[in-house]
């Protein structure tokens, strides 16, 4: 049974969400073993779940570690190294100067470093709702062609999602991201009254 309306969604909505996008039937759950759209949608669901997290800085994926560096071993790097949490899955701002990515470790001379990335958040109900539809979105266009085998359908899905759900979340998840007093338009409104 699929939550209320009202109710934050779950993997099992989100992935009717994307089959109701290609005319399919829902499902009750998702089974590795099931019929092709529950083997499709076990399949693809968290792979695509990452990519949408990873293209936009989400409010709800945004956090923070501190990081301690080690001594570098035989690679040749002279800085410490710093390695990433495992459920880091883009770096956005490491406050050290001059900082390189390499693999899953952070390589930069400051002993401890404050990292802000994006993590593996598989929790629906922390999800923006426009989060759940881009992402609904980007799953149907995964499951388009192996459900339905229209390549017309797969491409009007993706540009209903580069075009429309996925510009729209992070917009939306932009405006909401920074209070009144952090916005970037705040400093110039402030300067604005005070030469007027």
């Amino acid at each position: 049974m699929t939550n209320p309306p009202s109710a934050p969604l779950s993997v099992i909505d989100i992935c009717n969400l994307a089959l109701a996008k290609l005319g399919e039937a829902p499902l009750l759950l998702l089974d590795p073993n099931g019929c092709p759209a529950s083997r499709l949608c076990y399949l693809h669901y968290h792979p695509t779940r990452r990519e949408v997290l990873v293209v936009n800085r989400w409010a709800f994926a945004t956090t923070v570690a501190t990081l301690h560096g080690n001594p570098p071993d035989a690679t040749g790097y002279h800085n410490l190294v710093h390695t990433l949490p495992t459920d880091c899955l883009r770096v956005l701002e490491v406050n050290s100067p001059g900082w390189t990515l390499r693999g899953r470790s952070i390589f930069c001379p400051a002993a401890t470093v404050r990292l802000r990335y994006i993590a593996d958040v598989e929790d629906t109900t922390l999800f923006d709702p426009l989060f759940a539809e881009a992402l609904a979105t980007r799953l149907a266009c995964k499951l388009c062609v192996p459900l339905t085998g229209s390549t017309t359908a797969r491409q009007l899905l993706t540009e209903e999602y580069n075009r429309i759900t996925l510009p729209s979340a992070a917009h939306f998840n932009a405006v909401q991201a920074h209070s009144n007093d952090e916005h970037p338009l705040h400093k110039l409104l402030n300067l604005s009254a005070d030469r007027g």
